[in-house]
């Protein structure tokens, strides 16, 4: 039980451990930079504190570790702009579920207070909806059925649990009293790739946004940039899966290769409304479900998800 108290605290204690670097005004200079690098690196192996024996409390943790290191990366990178924090806004941002980039939180539109309750019910009933699904699915003989079929009937029905559980959850956290980014906008809806990763987590889409893609000078150069966007976030998911499972599958460098290279194709493209973006969307969908293969094979490996495994074409990947 410690090691996994640990494995989900320690994180947390390393960030605030990096507080004293990121309170200097002017910014970090060079050997600050490689300490809070430093820091980053220890936060992102907090994980291994968990035993192996243990790969989805592992894969949790590693998901909550790398949104903690981003977290400092971006208040470092925030330094050059901005007077440094002070302590109470650091452990508040840590502490904030619904924000990764701290100076765009202030621009978040307040939403009415009946748009909130609003969603929180439709959020919670859709969340609810999905449970029991998920719950059907999971008890289901998929023998003799085709694998495919499987794969995107569960896939959907956690998609829905976890778009409209995030959805009341934001709500809810609003009607607190604070603000918050909706981590989803209405992803099934997406047109194409590109508008697909507008919609969907919305919040690490705002981090590369802002931290990695406009530095970069991503207006200039998109279809690179994007592509590399893309190979980043390659790294840190397939980091996330090694730390759950021990190794490297490459899985989810060929999911966000394709979805690179989709989003990339698909920037600039702007389709009609209405009736006529129908054949957009199912295409869209159809892709995300077929390529989201490559994805779910990882979350297989750290808790069973399939009933009869992954398929030998799968495998030899």
């Amino acid at each position: 039980m410690l090691p996994l108290f640990a494995g989900f605290f320690v994180p947390y204690l390393l960030a605030i451990a990096c507080f004293p670097l990121l309170s200097q005004r002017g910014g970090a200079n060079h050997a600050q930079s490689g300490a809070l690098l430093g820091g980053c690196l220890l936060i992102a192996l907090s994980p291994w504190l968990i035993p192996a024996n243990q790969p989805l409390p592992r894969f949790l943790a590693a998901m909550s570790a790398t949104l903690i290191a981003i977290k400092v990366i971006d208040v470092w990178l925030e330094l050059r702009m901005r007077s440094p924090l002070v302590w109470k806004d650091f452990l508040a941002f840590l502490a904030h579920p619904f924000v990764l980039v701290r100076r765009c939180l202030p621009r978040e539109r307040p939403v009415p207070r009946n748009a909130n309750l609003s969603r929180l019910v439709l959020g919670t009933m859709g969340g609810a909806i999905g449970i029991a699904l998920l719950n059907v699915l999971f008890s289901v003989d998929w023998q003799g059925w085709p694998f495919l079929l499987e794969h995107t009937s569960k896939v959907t029905a956690l998609m829905v649990a976890i778009v409209s559980g995030l959805s009341a959850s934001a709500a809810l956290w609003r009607l607190s009293g604070r603000a918050a980014r909706e981590y989803m906008d209405h992803p099934f809806a997406a047109r194409t790739p590109a508008d697909f990763w507008r919609r969907y987590n919305r919040n690490m889409q705002q981090f590369f946004w802002e931290d990695i893609f406009k530095p970069l000078g991503g207006s200039r150069t998109p279809v690179r940039t994007t592509l590399l966007v893309f190979g980043l976030s390659a790294l840190i998911h397939e980091f996330i899966f090694y730390a759950a499972i021990g190794r490297v599958q490459g899985y989810q460098s060929v999911f966000f290769a394709m979805h690179g290279i989709a989003a990339a194709m698909t920037l600039r493209v702007r389709t009609k409304k209405g009736w006529a973006a129908i054949p957009w969307i199912a295409g869209t969908l159809a892709f995300n479900l077929a390529s989201s293969v490559f994805f779910f094979a990882s979350i297989h490996e750290v808790t069973p998800f399939y009933a009869r495994g992954l398929p030998d074409w799968l495998q030899g990947w």
